[in-house]
Formats: structure tokens, C-alpha cells, sequence
């Protein structure tokens, strides 16, 4: 027999060592085109992204499987999303739960029926037509206020500035405005117009109020843009811009996206307040479309939720979403119809009943809920949220 000689070995060791290289050659290009087709798939198929989100990268959560708070929810009961934690109140106890449903503090507050807002980690809690006033930031109260007059609206802004509606003084309306530490800057009284919200820009330089006049046959609304350098000094020569809104369109509620865009939301739609000029973005009155929901407290984005049948008994809401900054458009369906919505950061929570889905701004799915009984209410903040039943919450963290 025929020994192979050491040339020989060498020669067929090298060949087996190079059809490796072309079998790892072609797993890795395979494995690269895979990659980049479901790439391009995800981001340019909508159909494709729904299918991936559930089969593939599991964003299904299913009741059960949270962490959970046991609670003897009543109509006493309230609870608040901001920041990283969920809240309860109940009996002016503010507990505080983090992602895990610990309770990691326990406020005490003069509050059994709270108004609130929150903005990055900062959270303004009041009592709703009494006087007291809380600013929270993680689990400690930074400062609180007894404001005079009933409280019926308060508002803070990324850096900690607080503005606070006030009514029930001599004035119809009082607009009471705080720096991060709980000074008072300035107040600005409308004597004969209902205030019905205040902002502050995210640059702290403007305060702007939305008043309605309704003392007449028609409803006039106006928003007032106030420079606060300039109030502090003289309230009287500190307007910058004033807006009037088209007669009978009557202003809810306000929203600083960055230092320059005011996004206001309408009754008839959603406009943007720009250096004197106004845009309309969003129009609920368009012929043939049956609009249910709206909201405007994102990153700059801004939505509309519209409903529409697609057969005898199939129906979709699809939520159309609209970048401020850019004006670009994205849109997410689901074939139910919605019970509510809700906003905060990046994330729309779109309520079902028993499903949740919690899209982006991009219109990507980030989480889908699915429960076994009726959800009894959804609570979102920027980075978590809470699932509401009878006798406890679940936590999502987003």
C-alpha cells in the first residue's frame, strides 16, 4: 500500500481547512442577507413589522405574567404615572412603586382628589379646587405651595417651572408661575376671560395661557404668549404674541414642543403656534372621517385617532401620527375599535378593552398587552406603564 506522503497530507488538510472557509463564507453571507432583507422588511412593510413584532421578537405580554400590586381600588382610589414609577393615592397616601412593584416610598399629601401633570422626572400634584400644591421628583417632595384660590389646572415643564390656574379671587382667572425651586416669579390676572391652561416653554423664557370668552352669543378664544424675563419686570408690557382662534373654535388645552413650536389643541383640530403665525395640522372636521381621539402630549409628534369600517363587521382604527418638526407622517391600524387612548414621551397607548398596544412615534409596536378580563383603566408615563383592574395593577415597562 501506498503511504500518502507529508506533500500530499499537507495539500488535502489545506483543502479541507478551505471548504470550511467557503461553508463559514456562506452561513455568514446568508446569515447578512437575512439580516438585511428582515431589515428592510421591518422598516418599509407595516404587514410584515405587525407579523415579526408578535411571532419573532415576542412583544406579546400576556396578564399574569407582570409584576403586580394587590389594591382595594374604590373611586378614592388614584393612580398616576411619572418618570420611571407608578403611584397610588388613596387617603392622602402617595405610595410610590417602582418597576418591580415595590413600594419604595410613601408620601404624605394633603390630596384625596388630584389633579396632575407630569413632564420628564418632574411631577406637579394638587388638590382640584382647593389651594395646596405638590412638585415631586423621584420619591421626595421638592416643594408644595398653599396657592389662594381653587386650583383647575397645573402644568410643568422639563426643567421643574410650574404654572397653576387659579379661580374663585377677584378675578376671574389667576395665573400663578414658579421657578424649580418653588418661587413665585409673577402672577398674571385675567380679569373677565376663563384661563382653561397654562404652559411654559422647555427654554423657560415664555409662558403661554389659553383664555375663552364666553360671555357672549359666540366663543372666542385666545392665546397669549408672555415673555417671563419681561413679566417679572413689568406683567403689563410682557406680551410677545397673542393668537385669536377662528370664532366658535374653542381652545382645551396647550403643549410646549421645544422652546419655539405651541401645539394647541382644539375642538375643530390641532394647530401650531409659531411666531405670530398659526397652522392648522390636524383637521376633526374633515368630510368623511369619523375622528374619536386626539392628543398632543408627545415629543414633538402630535396624533389623531380615526375609525372606519372595512366590512359588514370589521373595523380598524388607525392612528395617524405627524412629527411637528419635520411634518413627516407614520400610521399604525388595528382591526378593533379603540375604548381611549393616551400619551406621554414617544409612546401612544391605544386601549382596546382587553388588548393594549403601545406604539411609537415611528409607528412601531414597542409592547402589545393582552388580558382575560376587561382592563378598568391604562396608566402611562414616559417610560412605564400600569394596567388597571378591580382588585390590582400590573407593571410594563416600555
Amino acid at each position: 500500500m501506498k503511504l500518502i506522503e507529508f506533500k500530499e497530507y499537507n495539500n488535502l488538510e489545506n483543502n479541507v481547512l478551505n471548504k470550511r472557509k467557503v461553508v463559514i463564507a456562506a452561513v455568514l453571507a446568508i446569515a447578512i442577507f437575512v439580516v438585511v432583507l428582515y431589515s428592510i422588511l421591518y422598516a418599509f412593510s407595516p404587514k410584515f413589522r405587525r407579523w415579526a413584532d408578535i411571532h419573532i421578537l415576542m412583544k406579546c405580554v400576556q396578564q399574569g405574567n407582570l409584576p403586580s400590586v394587590d389594591i382595594d381600588a374604590d373611586d378614592s382610589t388614584y393612580f398616576i404615572g411619572y418618570d420611571k414609577y407608578i403611584a397610588v393615592l388613596n387617603n392622602y397616601h402617595f405610595m410610590i412603586y417602582n418597576s418591580s412593584a415595590k413600594e419604595i416610598a410613601n408620601l404624605d399629601v394633603k390630596v384625596s382628589n388630584p389633579i396632575s401633570k407630569s413632564n420628564g422626572k418632574y411631577l406637579v400634584l394638587a388638590e382640584n379646587q382647593k389651594e395646596t400644591i405638590y412638585v415631586i421628583s423621584g420619591t421626595r417632595i421638592l416643594w408644595s405651595k398653599d396657592i389662594e384660590g381653587a386650583i383647575s389646572r397645573v402644568d410643568i415643564n422639563e426643567n421643574g417651572y410650574v404654572s397653576v390656574v387659579c379661580s374663585g379671587t377677584t378675578y376671574k382667572s389667576v395665573v400663578v408661575t414658579f421657578d424649580q425651586a418653588g418661587n413665585e416669579l409673577f402672577k398674571t390676572y385675567i380679569p373677565s376671560n376663563k384661563v382653561v391652561d397654562s404652559v411654559i416653554s422647555s427654554d423657560n423664557k415664555y409662558l403661554s395661557i389659553a383664555e375663552v370668552d364666553t360671555s357672549g352669543t359666540l366663543v372666542k378664544s385666545i392665546v397669549k404668549t408672555i415673555s417671563i424675563k419681561d413679566a417679572k419686570a413689568s406683567p403689563d408690557k410682557s406680551v410677545a404674541n397673542t393668537y385669536e382662534m377662528p370664532t366658535n373654535v374653542l381652545v382645551i388645552y396647550l403643549k410646549y414642543q421645544g422652546s419655539k413650536n405651541l401645539i394647541c389643541m382644539c375642538d375643530d383640530g390641532i394647530r401650531v403656534l409659531s411666531d405670530g403665525k398659526i397652522e392648522k395640522l390636524f383637521d376633526f372636521q374633515e368630510e368623511g372621517k369619523n375622528y374619536s381621539f386626539a392628543g398632543i402630549d408627545l415629543i414633538n409628534n402630535i396624533y389623531e385617532v380615526e375609525e372606519s369600517a372595512t366590512g359588514i363587521s370589521s373595523q380598524v382604527t388607525k392612528i395617524n401620527m405627524l412629527n411637528t418638526g419635520n411634518k413627516k407622517r407614520h400610521v399604525y391600524s388595528v382591526d378593533s375599535i379603540a375604548k381611549d387612548t393616551l400619551s406621554a414621551g414617544d409612546i401612544i397607548a391605544v386601549n382596546l378593552g382587553t388588548e393594549v398596544y403601545f406604539v411609537d412615534t415611528r409607528g412601531w409596536l414597542k409592547k402589545k398587552y393582552q388580558a382575560n378580563e376587561e382592563i378598568r383603566d391604562v396608566v402611562l408615563s414616559e417610560r412605564i406603564a400600569a394596567i388597571v383592574y378591580r382588585d390590582h395593577i400590573e407593571i410594563l415597562v416600555l
